[in-house]
């Protein structure tokens, strides 16, 4: 079952601009300066520079909790394979677009 991005990630900003795509060999980590609030299976992160909020179901908050500089995007998809019914090179993708996503909104940065 393939899970479309929007499912990962609900922005409530809008994008202008052009976004650099995130690779699956990068290893993304938690930028400072987010707050992270869990309530009824969705993840709130909030940014405290721009008081942005943001909201992960599900397996959205899962990856979240997985993004921590040291695992690569296909070594997040191998776990979450193993945990939901989906295919890796499937989740592999939408991890791709997740981790664009939250490094566009400055919430997570590739670790290098």
């Amino acid at each position: 079952m393939r899970l479309p991005p929007e499912r990962f990630l609900e922005l409530h900003t809008h994008r202008t601009e052009e976004m650099k795509a995130i690779t699956s060999t990068a290893r993304l980590a938690h930028q400072e300066r987010v707050l992270k609030q869990e309530a009824a299976g969705t993840v709130v992160l909030l940014t405290l520079d721009g008081g942005q909020y943001y909201a992960l179901e599900g397996t959205g908050g899962r990856a979240w909790e997985l993004c921590d500089g040291h695992r690569t995007v296909s070594e997040i998809a191998a776990i979450l394979t193993g945990e939901y019914d989906a295919l890796q090179g499937n989740i592999a993708s939408d991890l791709i677009a997740l981790f664009t996503d939250l490094a566009h909104e400055n919430l997570a940065r590739e670790n290098v």
